[in-house]
């Protein structure tokens, strides 16, 4: 069943990444136009749906390990006791409400900035809810409400880049086919910007989580959660090596290499690709236990 369980959490965190991270990526380093520098609808869509099924199997593996099986989960007493009796079924309820607002927001009616916000702040609540169904509110006494904040400041950041990044190379990849190099260089350095506070806040935010849950460094090496967020960091440190070599030697050769904008894709897909990893080992530890 934890299979079931890993693999619908790291669906649901890649698709409410997209889902907090597009808009942001539209209103922040694209305002001028986003219809023609990222598909607004297309990936708003895609990723509640994706967001709204994965939920649906998150939700269908832990309701089986509650009850101790698929038998016994799907009785009607039982998915009434798991759905309104349990942390995990009211916020379930709450979160499948938001993202099928999101979903209902994205078909209907014409794009503008306004439906950004929109959507901006209702995937910022689908983001952020998701402290309460993992071990964002962990902690003895006021630890508990410090590392919810950071746990919730960590999920935003993470969005904000892993989403933004996705979308970057949707720009990237039509500039290619295009020839826009030179509208590329102006939002690679507005989102430069934005990754550069989104990176720095989720590296305090992680260290703070990190001391909470792991008091001790051998624990990193000693126990499974350890060893998993270990794995973790080591990829977190990779992603941000590839960003550093996309922002100081890829991006400045836009002006004067026409390969340039080809290898900066490349690099920025090999980065999301590590990214997409780094929420296979988030769905991993949620089903840990942490040594505190």
């Amino acid at each position: 069943m934890d299979e079931l369980i890993v693999g619908a959490r790291a669906i649901h965190f890649a698709a409410v990444a997209l889902l907090f991270g597009a808009p942001m990526f539209r209103l922040c380093v694209a305002p001028d136009g986003p219809d023609a520098l990222a598909p607004t609808r297309a990936i708003a869509l895609a990723a509640a749906v994706a967001a709204l099924l994965s939920a649906l199997g998150w939700f269908v593996g832990v309701a089986s390990d509650m009850a101790g099986g698929w038998s016994e989960a799907f009785t009607a007493d039982m998915l009434g006791v798991i759905t309104f009796d349990t942390r995990f079924g009211r916020l379930w309820i709450a979160r499948l409400v938001l993202i099928v607002s999101i979903i209902g927001l994205s078909t209907v009616g014409r794009w503008s900035r306004g439906k950004d916000i929109a959507l901006l702040v209702l995937s910022a609540m689908v983001t952020a809810s998701l402290v309460g169904i993992g071990h964002g509110t962990e902690g003895p006494g006021a630890l508990g409400p410090l590392h919810a904040l950071a746990d919730i400041l960590h999920l935003l950041c993470a969005a904000v880049w892993l989403g933004g990044l996705f979308c970057l190379a949707v720009v990237l990849h039509r500039a290619l086919a295009e020839g826009g190099a030179a509208l590329v260089r102006p939002l690679l350095l507005r989102f430069s910007r934005l990754g550069y506070g989104a990176v720095a806040l989720l590296v305090v935010s992680g260290c703070v989580n990190a001391l909470i849950l792991v008091p001790s460094p051998d624990a990193l090496i000693t126990t499974t959660y350890g060893r998993v967020l270990s794995l973790k960091i080591g990829l977190a440190v990779l992603m941000i090596s590839l960003a550093i070599i996309n922002r100081i030697v890829l991006a400045p050769r836009l002006s004067t290499s026409e390969g340039a904008t080809g290898a900066l894709w490349r690099s920025v897909v090999a980065e999301q690709s590590v990214g997409l990893l780094v929420l296979a080992t988030v769905a991993r530890l949620g089903t840990i236990h942490p040594p505190a």
